[in-house]
């Protein structure tokens, strides 16, 4: 079996030719990947996110049913649309089914995040392989299978995956999780949609993502009083705090808040002393945060409960706090691709009146007394 991969990893490798016409394909927010266009393939360039002077990785992506083209440019040759995917992330394997190419995966890693039924049903039976977790992946195994891709989380070390490159099977190294804006990330739809077939339908599935977003954000930036928002929660002994130019950051403000973190530059989550946090936090209007609770949900009693700390914030004393309980909710499968369900809701918290009274939210629900 291993020297069946490594022949096709041969011959993938002698398909690469000289790049003929190209056209781009206009990526109006993500900033980690680029779509080029030719006779008979997209190419796509995925940036390197830890070290912006190089490419982490190159695909070019070639209908099944047709020849591959003489002239190609460098990269993994992928055969499109894929039908037996091994799919790492559950985020994926949302967009997968909402893309309606849920039978596209044949095979998961980390399948008990996936919380879809049906996907759940297959691999139960054992029409969908269960290739383990992917912070060791069983390489021996995923030969067995022998998918026709594997979409997995890329990592700046790969250790853990890395033996997979030798073995002639693309690894599809997914960063969108580090891009720093909403639409950003939302917008790789749009590549994941050309590898199971369903460019079209990504494509305007991601027009509708873009319209709402915008039109909520317009619809607040110019309202004048802006509540002040602190967001997250403990962690033992720090309070990791998302900076102003992460997606958290960024939909805040364009959900017509006021960040109490405004001046923490980074696009990811900085650790901070909790005592620090709640002085600078401590008048703040309204209060967001995320937990766990597998029995009923987040109360004013256990907040005080978990430490001493958060009631002396003003979000507290007013009881202005908003939480997502993460163990009832599928919140990291969809909101990751559509960023205007958070938005909605933000701007529901911070302007009721926008939303109106009929509208109730989905994941933030108001922490009772």
């Amino acid at each position: 079996m291993l020297g069946a991969m490594l022949t096709v990893s041969a011959c993938q490798k002698e398909a690469k030719h000289t790049e003929g016409v190209q056209h781009n394909v206009e990526m109006k927010y993500a900033t980690m990947i680029q779509l080029k266009e030719g006779e008979g393939y997209v190419a796509a360039e995925i940036k390197n996110p830890w070290d912006s002077a190089r490419v982490l990785h190159r695909y070019v992506l070639v209908p099944r049913e047709a020849e591959v083209p003489e002239q190609l440019p460098e990269g993994d040759l992928i055969r499109t649309p894929l039908s037996r995917m091994l799919c790492y992330v559950s985020v994926h394997s949302s967009l997968f089914n909402e893309l309606g190419a849920l039978n596209a995966i044949g095979a998961v890693g980390d399948g008990e995040y996936m919380y879809i039924d049906k996907l759940q049903e297959d691999i139960r039976s054992g029409k969908v392989v269960d290739c383990g977790t992917s912070k060791a992946v069983d390489v021996e195994k995923v030969i067995d299978f022998s998918p026709d891709a594997v979409i997995i989380s890329a990592m700046e070390d790969n250790n853990s995956y890395a033996k997979l490159f030798n073995v002639g099977i693309p690894v599809i190294e997914c960063c969108d999780y580090m891009e720093t804006g909403p639409l950003q990330r939302a917008e790789w739809m749009r590549f994941y949609g050309l590898l199971v077939g369903k460019r079209e339908k990504a494509d305007s599935i991601f027009l509708a993502i873009e319209k709402e977003y915008n039109g909520l954000k317009n619809k607040v930036k110019d309202i004048k009083e802006k509540p002040v928002v602190l967001d997250g929660k403990r962690l033992n002994s720090s309070w990791y705090v998302a900076g102003a130019a992460s997606t958290v950051g960024q939909i805040i403000t364009d959900a017509g808040g006021k960040y109490v973190f405004y001046d923490e530059t980074s696009n990811g989550s900085v650790p901070y002393s909790p005592e620090v946090v709640l002085d600078r936090g401590l008048d703040a209007d309204i209060w967001m945060l995320k937990y766990y609770k597998e029995e009923g949900d987040l109360t004013d009693r256990d907040i005080a409960a978990d430490w001493d700390g958060y009631v002396k914030l003003k979000a507290y004393q007013g009881h202005k706090v908003w939480g997502v309980n993460l163990s009832h909710t599928d919140f990291y499968m969809v909101t990751p691709f559509h960023p205007e369900v958070l938005l909605r809701e933000y701007v529901h918290i911070f302007h009721p009146e926008v939303m109106g009274e009929g509208y109730r939210t989905t994941y933030y629900q108001h922490v009772e007394p």
